[in-house]
């Protein structure tokens, strides 16, 4: 099934603005914090926006990277990462404080000298309805869904990067570079990872090559979600987006808005005060600011360079024009870093020589990316620059409003000195792309390529903003998390105006 089919859309809706053995040893026991469940409620449809019921409750979040799609291992940038959030679950999730807290796992405990963790999964989780199954309705969730989560990481038409969170699980290095490098499936002899073990339908049990105190947060990122085998097709492209998180993927109205509706047969659907959750995306950053003005965009879970120099003071805080209608909150924060592919035409000589040049011109070249900057770095011999005349190169492009800045005040200081760098489609370095532009969110595998030789390196402290009409809309240290469980917002028809 495609991504995007129109299976199981919402009716009509409007859209306002175009713009993821116990050896005897002591066990540590961790038990739900929050154990009441829920009953089903019917069904909700949505009615065309004029006929809304009066109490419909609508977020609309304005974000400015693509989504294209909804596979929780091809999630590749924040707007991404934060929509896998709103569909799946997995055994344990991030709270606004950052720990660890349970999901679809009601609690765990940890022995064998902490190489062993049994999770005791929620009898009463759900997926999300939808044709995949026979009978078009969400089927129950039970632990044989969780092993072949991972033994899909491991699968060869899928990046690597999740995979490489869970090698310390007993088998799992064996089946990785069986998937990888076995080529013709019938000589495989591997059939699972020999770490993952199911007792019984809400057991899951992982045995760890050595222990590793990191392992509840690898499972809490969204690379680890929990989806039904029946959501994944034949080819890397087809997925259908089917969880059993707090809402489900409704439709996509357009190149730029994805609609969630609220799952009601979440298993905490009390908790979920929201009927439905609209992101549009946009490459236009301003334009949410008149949107959110207007009441057209109630949330900006970043601020792109623009907004951040129209909105945060030398100190980032929120300037006073806007201080008594918005909430600022700090997120944490995400380095970047432009990187020289060894295997190209770039020397490392070369490489210290724009290094050294972008030292010279600092200001310049950071200054338009605005106060959110916390830290650069220049990895250069401080030696004599040579000249930049006969230096013609392509770069990678960037969906990061921060990187696409970055790069274009790069290629402009390279013109400056008679050099071209074009920035170009391409999305992998190559020989003739010398240079490329890497991402670092906290707590997530780089990606492929970014253990290449840095030459220069910034960190952007993250902010997001929301209206002050908003309540419970936490944020924590991670630029990419979001939890809309318990969030307030008045009306539809009274937050869909100026403020």
């Amino acid at each position: 099934m495609n991504l995007f089919s129109p299976a199981n859309r919402v009716m009509t809706f409007f859209f306002i603005v175009a713009v993821a053995a116990a050896c005897k040893q002591p066990e540590t026991i961790v038990v739900d914090r929050d154990p009441e469940t829920t009953a089903a409620d019917t069904v909700e449809q949505f009615p065309a926006a004029e006929q809304q019921d009066a109490g419909f409750r609508q977020l609309n979040i304005g974000e400015y990277q693509p989504i294209r799609s909804l596979d929780p291992l091809l999630a590749d940038n924040a707007t991404n990462i934060r929509a896998i959030q709103l569909v799946y679950e997995g055994l344990v999730r991030f709270d606004e404080a950052g720990t660890i807290a349970p999901a679809i796992a009601q609690k765990w405990s940890v022995g064998a000298n902490d190489r062993r963790y049994t999770f005791h999964l929620r009898p009463d989780v759900y997926y999300h309805d939808s044709d995949i199954f026979g009978s078009g309705t969400g089927r129950k969730l039970t632990a044989d869904d969780v092993p072949f989560i991972f033994e899909r990481m491991a699968n060869n038409a899928v990046p690597p990067r999740a995979a490489g969170l869970f090698m310390n699980i007993e088998g799992f290095d064996e089946y990785f570079r069986e998937q990888r490098h076995v080529y013709n499936p019938t000589l495989r002899q591997l059939d699972r990872i020999s770490g993952i073990q199911t007792p019984n339908d809400t057991t899951v049990v992982f045995e760890l090559d050595q222990p590793d105190p990191d392992f509840l947060q690898k499972l809490a990122l969204p690379l680890a979600v929990i989806y039904p085998k029946e959501a994944v097709g034949t080819s890397t492209g087809d997925f259908t987006p089917v969880g059993s998180g707090p809402f489900t993927f409704a439709q996509r109205s357009s190149d730029s808005t994805f609609v969630f509706s609220k799952f009601q047969n979440y298993y905490a659907a009390s908790d979920i005060r929201l009927n439905r959750v609209d992101m549009i995306i946009s490459d236009t950053p301003l334009s949410f600011l008149n949107a959110m003005e207007a009441g057209n965009v109630h949330l900006l879970p970043e601020l792109d360079p623009a907004l951040s120099r129209q909105l945060l003071t030398e100190e980032r805080s929120l300037a006073s024009p806007y201080s008594d209608r918005y909430i600022l909150s700090q997120t944490g924060s995400t380095m970047f870093a432009l990187r020289r592919y060894p295997s190209s035409d770039v020397s490392e000589d070369r490489g210290a020589d724009i290094a050294q040049l972008a030292k010279n011109n600092a200001s310049s070249l950071f200054d338009p990316l605005g106060p959110a900057i916390t830290d650069t770095s220049f990895f250069t011999d401080d030696s004599k620059i040579a000249a930049m005349s006969d230096l013609s190169l392509e770069v990678p492009a960037t969906e990061h409003p921060y990187g696409k800045v970055f790069l274009q005040q790069l290629s402009d200081l390279l013109e400056g000195q008679g050099g071209e760098l074009d920035i170009t489609g391409i999305r992998v370095p190559t020989q003739r792309t010398g240079l490329f532009f890497t991402e670092h969110p906290e707590l997530f595998p780089p990606m492929e390529w970014a253990d290449h030789p840095p030459l220069i390196t910034f960190t952007v402290q993250q902010f997001s903003l929301k209206r002050q009409d908003i309540d419970d809309l936490p944020a924590n240290q991670y630029p990419w998390w979001i939890d809309l469980r318990g969030v307030e917002l008045p009306a539809f028809e009274n937050i869909n105006r100026p403020l």
